[in-house]
């Protein structure tokens, strides 16, 4: 009975310890969640209500070119003098070289020639048709006045058959007959004449050759000084004086390396061209701005517009499309040089030198959006503000805040 009690007690002492030992563990447990909890409460930084930008944008690489003209002479001939050099400046108008043109002269001359003989053989195929025409013309008239005589006394033998010999009337109607004959064939030689007026118009064509051939020679003379044709700098020139300048054939492609005679640049323009891929180019047109940063000059933004859209894609191996986008600089085209790299932000939309705060520092309250402010005694307020434009991080503060203004950005510790 003793033992029985003993037990008993052990047991009841064992139930005690195991019930405290389950309770420290649970008070031990709480206090980690709710240490837990409380290091994940927000707490609250300080932020400046400040003026700036907010732009909405897309993004894609470029590639700067400066617009390039392959300056060649349109005739071919050996150079004979070079007026400038690589690098230098030039305004248009400016003659920069010249072929030799003996060859071209003498072309010239021979043209001359031969135009001022072709209006000399027209002006005498026209002096001879005129003579021809006119004494067919009298000719005409004379047999016409020999056929009406004669037809008169013959019509009057047949009315007065009677009293005429047969052989007399037989005589005046051979007579009638042959001048008839004679007159009519005449009509008719004066109509041929008249058609060989194509002769006329043979010669006519004769001079509009050698017209065509003059204005061709001295075209080619014109044509062995070479000029510019606007404001430009020399990147590059490719022959000397004393060699041959073959006739050009259009690569399409400007590099250092060019076969063209002379390659110049526009002086005060740089183009950017930016392949856009068919998804994002809804979002170009003509004249938006664009934002641009080359890998030359970190941190300095270019600005400029886009200038053309190509109608026609471009496909590469992979399948994917894009559409070259021309953009125009509107600054710094003396410090870039053709092939810089760049990255181009084409603005969708944008408000400048406006009232912004972190997105994270407004709240929606009953359906209004409110701020944490803190006040002249550093108390906090919550005060109702009209928000803008947002670009993800910040938002623009149509009403409700003043610059400098201090605000509470909720943030995890």
């Amino acid at each position: 009975m003793v033992k029985k009690l003993l037990i008993n007690k052990k047991s009841k002492v064992l139930i005690v310890l195991i019930a405290l030992i389950g309770m420290s563990y649970g008070g031990y447990a709480y206090k980690t969640k709710v240490q837990a909890i409380s290091s994940e409460e927000p707490v609250l930084k300080e932020e400046r209500v400040q003026k700036g930008d907010i732009i909405i944008d897309f993004t894609g690489d470029g590639e700067a070119q400066i617009p390039v003209i392959n300056l060649d002479f349109e005739i071919s001939g050996k150079l004979k003098e070079l007026f400038v050099d690589t690098g230098q400046s030039i305004k248009k108008g400016d003659i920069v070289a010249k072929l030799e043109d003996t060859d071209y002269m003498n072309k010239l001359q021979n043209a001359q020639v031969q135009y001022e003989k072709a209006i000399t053989k027209l002006e005498q195929t026209k002096q001879q048709f005129k003579l021809t025409t006119i004494s067919e013309k009298q000719k005409l008239d004379a047999l016409k006045s020999t056929f009406d005589e004669i037809s008169l006394d013959y019509d009057a033998m047949i009315q007065l058959e009677s009293i005429y010999p047969k052989m007399e009337i037989e005589k005046k109607r051979i007579a009638y007959e042959s001048a008839k004959i004679a007159y009519e064939t005449q009509i008719e030689r004066l109509n041929i004449i008249a058609n060989e007026s194509k002769d006329i118009e043979m010669e006519k064509a004769n001079v509009t050759t050698a017209e065509i051939a003059l204005k061709t020679a001295q075209n080619d003379l014109d044509n062995t000084v070479l000029k510019s044709p606007m404001d430009a700098n020399i990147l590059t020139i490719t022959y000397k004086p004393g060699e041959t300048i073959p006739t050009v054939k259009e690569s399409g492609e400007v590099t250092s390396d060019t076969s063209h005679f002379m390659v110049i640049s526009d002086a005060d323009k740089l183009e950017v061209i930016v392949p856009v891929s068919e998804i994002d180019l809804s979002n170009v047109f003509i004249d938006q701005e664009v934002e641009i940063e080359f890998e030359a000059f970190e941190g300095k933004k270019f600005r400029g517009k886009v200038l053309s859209i190509d109608v026609l894609p471009k496909i590469a191996s992979s399948g994917l499309v894009t559409y070259e986008v021309k953009i125009g600089l509107d600054e710094g085209t003396n410090q870039l040089k053709t092939g810089m790299t760049c990255t181009t932000s084409f603005i969708l939309n944008q408000r400048k030198n406006i009232l912004t705060i972190p997105n994270k520092s407004v709240s929606i309250v009953d359906g209004k959006q409110v701020v944490q402010v803190k006040d002249e005694q550093g108390n906090i307020e919550i005060r109702t503000i009209k928000t803008g434009l947002t670009d993800g991080n910040n938002v623009e503060v149509m009403n409700g805040l003043k610059s400098g203004e201090t605000i509470f950005v909720k943030e995890k510790k």
